[in-house]
């Protein structure tokens, strides 16, 4: 028994002991965080209402138009991805959290990288499916956010049913990307549910995340 009790680190133990009773709610520990994560995602949901309405017109676009259509898209969500990053908790982070600008800026470079994959053949195809391409890269990249954002919120010690929320959301936007080219509906209003959807989950993970 003396042994047992010798071998235990006291130092070690007090860490794990204010890991655990250090988990908190994102509301609860960083007050304000919670809203910045509501208005993220009434952004990308209105930008991507307001592409709809102008993506019901692909047939009669001509390709500068549809470049920036998709430029404008694009731009919100990586604007948003570092609005988020720049106000995220970084105010003496625990020892090896990462950074959100990083993590965030390695997102909007993958985007950018995953569009410019596709080349030339991207030019071949019609402009539906081309754009279905391209959308569904973005909305990906944000599902993959969310999923990365609930991973990263473990190492600033927020616990596990706030980032349940984040791995929901990352979920169901992974989910909804990958159906994007094979549902009719979707192929032609898509990008506009996606946006009603989005607003509704933020609303949604706002008023999870503040409550009690």
């Amino acid at each position: 028994m003396s042994d047992a009790a010798e071998s235990v680190d006291p130092e070690e133990l007090q860490r794990q002991l204010s890991d655990i009773k250090g988990a908190m709610g994102l509301a609860e520990r960083y007050p304000g965080r919670a809203r910045l994560w509501l208005l993220a995602g009434l952004l990308v949901g209105v930008a991507a209402l307001l592409v709809q309405a102008t993506f019901r017109f692909h047939e009669t676009l001509g390709s500068t138009a549809y470049v920036a259509i998709w430029g404008a898209f694009s731009v919100v969500a990586v604007a948003t991805l570092w609005l988020v990053s720049s106000r995220l908790p970084s105010r003496e982070p625990p020892e090896g959290a990462p950074s959100w600008r990083v993590v965030y800026g390695s997102l909007a470079a993958f985007v950018v990288a995953a569009t410019g994959v596709t080349g030339d053949v991207a030019g071949q195809v019609p402009g539906l499916d081309r754009a279905l391409l391209y959308f569904g890269l973005v909305i990906a990249t944000v599902g993959l956010g969310l999923l990365v954002t609930g991973t990263v919120l473990a190492a600033y010690r927020i616990r596990r049913r706030d980032r349940l929320v984040f791995y929901a959301g990352g979920a169901w936007v992974l989910l909804y990307a990958s159906w994007l080219p094979y549902v009719d509906l979707l192929r032609y209003a898509g990008v506009g549910i996606f946006g009603a959807l989005f607003v509704a989950y933020a609303i949604g993970a706002y008023a999870y995340l503040t409550r009690a």
